[in-house]
């Protein structure tokens, strides 16, 4: 079974019951693995009981590997997570690198599913064949960091071989509705708030090494393309500059597009801008690369501040989105302070994009009067106040204070802080936007607005396609040039970068950074030599088109409406200067043309024919006959 590790582990907390169950090939073929997976199984799990809350014993986790991961080429490291949403009581995922994903395989499962809940903490063990839920009550209240190094360290005794740990923190613990679980101190699921779902579980970390192999089905075909891949990667611009700067190379790029949220999605243009750049990043808290499971790419940064107010030891740097939300979003020009807060977020496991985002909402709430220092416990929570911009996301870790609010999400924090604080909101569905202006490339409005988890850009391939990282000329929809600062046609694009995009990142287990120099053909093909199955390009979209509308119809089970695929007001208003001036996305038209394309109903539910010709019956039946 090429690529396969040729079991899925089942883990039932509240039990105690293990059980390995065999991968079925043809479930492999129809599903591919990630999230294809993973949503299948959970909507498989919560079909009989759909009414629940996302912190109860009665919600899954799901773990899920790709066939690519644990592959030796690059970028191909990636894996997935999902369960109910605590942040926004929706269908909630992640995609992660790392080196979790390949050691899972390496010890015989490409996938955990998880259930129930301990009734004191606890982890789980993995080697090869031995599976044990321990006592964590020795890690239960370290940080992220902590328990990574002691783990590891307490394991050492059983194997000559060293394992992977990915594990939640204090935030988790606490129940904070941002909170992330870690691989690695640096490879982060962070959004949707589901390190909370592990915290309720009472679930501390996995613990996995594997000591197995993974097969290849066509190994000469594999090698071939393999080397021609190196061809394309020597030298290629996108993969230097990702070498090079890694992910904050985008400073450079995405401040001449407008791409990067200022003031809380206010401006688009800042005098102290370069202060927090790539070239500033390097020589100030840089101290080396870091990558993933066999990768070359290397875009990883590690980081350190020896002294001073935001002296933090070296480990894990800051990525792009960091820096914008600690950084732009607050006009905060201190680059020492964003790797301090990036830190303390991994330490404590939290969503960067989460809570950098609900702290410059905090901002703005303090600048109009909807909240004082009396409130923010003496803090002067103003723009580009490093100092206080570092202590609340402490705050928000510990949930201590306005922190306590906070640590729900901003959506909600805007509710209980009253007033017109839902005007400073940037969120979809509860989900915070991630640091990408839909006024530069309208496309990407459409894909936070439909994304069934909310506000994202890695649901899909809209965000390198359209920026124009990556092209994919196979794909009619996809072959024509593509203006940003437009909105026709954009629906098509969506569709098709949700359909490609969802086989090529979310189950395969492509990087979108590191593999968008691939065209279709290489992607499919690499999955064809790995696996055997002798998928065509139309297959694998309608493989993607099939997990698409489950995903979608998880969010329509948990509540989520047309009425829910809109932008907030912030991301819609007109900026009168900067690169963006006078662009705005026509979500009326992108919105019209991708409910008929999808063949959603005026609720948004996708209709039951469509259901039904995707061989999924019983999601149908759970949407219209309940």
């Amino acid at each position: 079974m090429g690529g396969y590790a040729g079991s899925i582990l089942y883990v039932d907390l509240t039990s105690g019951n293990i059980e390995a169950r065999p991968l079925d090939l043809g479930f492999a073929k129809k599903y591919i693995g990630g999230l294809g997976f993973g949503t299948k199984i959970y909507l498989d799990l919560i079909k009989g009981k759909p009414d629940f809350d996302p912190l109860s014993a009665d919600n899954p986790f799901v773990l899920m590997t790709g066939p690519l991961t644990g592959m030796r080429t690059d970028a191909v490291a990636r894996w997935t997570v999902g369960s109910k949403s605590p942040l926004t009581g929706l269908w909630g995922d992640c995609n992660i690198g790392g080196f979790f994903g390949a050691q899972l395989k390496f010890a015989g499962y490409d996938g955990i599913v998880i259930t129930g809940a301990a009734n004191r903490p606890a982890y789980i063990y993995i080697e090869d064949a031995k599976v044990e839920i321990r006592d964590a009550q020795k890690y239960w209240g370290m940080d992220v960091y902590t328990v990574n190094d002691e783990m590891i360290a307490d394991h050492k005794t059983e194997s000559k071989k060293s394992g992977q740990v990915f594990a939640i923190g204090p935030a988790g613990e606490n129940l904070v509705k941002i909170a992330s679980i870690i691989n690695n101190k640096g490879h982060v699921a962070g959004r949707t708030g589901l390190g909370a779902v592990w915290g309720a579980k009472k679930l501390k970390a996995i613990f996995v090494r594997g000591t197995g192999k993974l097969g290849v089905e066509h190994p000469d075909r594999f090698d071939d393309l393999r080397a021609e891949l190196k061809e394309l990667y020597d030298g290629n611009i996108s993969t230097e500059g990702l070498r090079a700067f890694g992910t904050a190379s985008h400073m450079d790029i995405g401040i001449i597009s407008g791409d990067i949220p200022m003031k809380n999605w206010q401006q688009s243009e800042w005098d102290l801008f370069d202060e927090i750049g790539p070239i500033e990043y390097d020589e100030k808290i840089l101290t080396g690369n870091r990558t993933c499971y066999a990768c070359g790419v290397a875009c990883k940064r590690e980081a350190e501040v020896k002294e001073g107010a935001f002296k933090f030891a070296k480990g894990p740097g800051p990525e792009y989105e960091t820096i914008a939300t600690f950084g732009t979003m607050c006009l905060n020009p201190s680059l020492k302070s964003i790797g301090k807060a990036n830190d303390i977020c991994n330490r404590y496991g939290m969503d960067t994009i989460s809570c950098g985002s609900t702290i410059a909402f905090a901002i703005e709430c303090f600048e109009n009067g909807l909240i004082n220092e009396k409130d923010t416990d003496g803090l002067s929570l103003t723009w580009g106040n490093s100092e206080a911009i570092v202590a609340m996301v402490e705050k928000i870790g510990k949930r201590e204070g306005l922190g306590s609010i906070l640590s729900e999400g901003s959506a909600k924090a805007a509710e209980q802080i009253g007033g017109n604080a839902p005007d400073f909101l940037t969120t979809v569905k509860g989900l915070e936007a991630p640091m990408h202006d839909p006024r530069a490339v309208h496309g990407h409005g459409l894909a936070y607005a439909v994304s069934s988890r909310g506000a994202c850009h890695m649901a899909s391939l809209v965000f390198p396609v359209e920026g124009g990282g990556m092209y994919l000329p196979e794909i009619p929809e996809l072959a024509d040039e593509i203006t940003g600062m437009s909105s026709e046609g954009k629906a098509k694009l969506n569709v098709a970068c949700e359909d490609f995009g969802i086989f090529f990142s979310h189950c395969a287990g492509f990087c979108n950074l590191g593999a968008m120099i691939l065209n279709a053909t290489q992607a499919v093909d690499m999955v064809r030599h790995v696996t055997g199955f002798d998928y065509t390009l139309d297959e694998v979209m309608q493989l993607g088109r099939r997990i698409w509308y489950i995903k979608r119809g998880l969010s329509n089970l948990f509540g989520a409406k047309a009425e829910h695929d809109v932008l907030p007001k912030r991301l819609m208003t007109i900026m009168d200067t900067g690169p963006t001036e006078g662009s705005i996305p026509d979500m009326d038209l992108m919105l019209k043309e991708f409910y008929e394309l999808r063949g959603l109903n005026e609720e948004g539910v996708p209709e039951r024919e469509i259901l039904e010709g995707l061989g999924l019956s019983e999601l149908a039946a759970l949407l219209y006959d309940r």
